[in-house]
């Protein structure tokens, strides 16, 4: 919160990482950051579909960049690819 506060007007982005999303969700992260662009480190790995549910959610708040897992293969990293242009054009 105050380092935050801090670099307000500064050309910054911030790194949000999976434990203060889980206590905090999107709400949080927007108190938190405001307009300034965000990266969600949350690592998505699971069957396509539910990455890309997971991703389309999130991709509706505008992050910079949402990461995945590449352990889950082509067709999860394409699902979530095409989730995120989806999430994005929603919002």
């Amino acid at each position: 919160g105050a380092l935050v506060g801090k670099l307000r007007g500064v050309d910054v982005g911030f790194k949000i990482g999976l434990e203060f999303f889980s206590a905090q969700g999107l709400a949080g992260v927007h108190r938190v950051v405001g307009g300034a662009p965000f990266f969600l480190d949350l690592k998505f790995h699971d069957i396509p579909n539910t990455v890309a549910g997971a991703v389309r959610a999130v991709s509706a708040s505008r992050p910079a960049i949402v990461n995945v897992h590449a352990a889950g293969g082509a067709e999860m990293m394409r699902a979530a690819a095409a989730a995120a242009r989806e999430g994005a054009d929603a919002a």
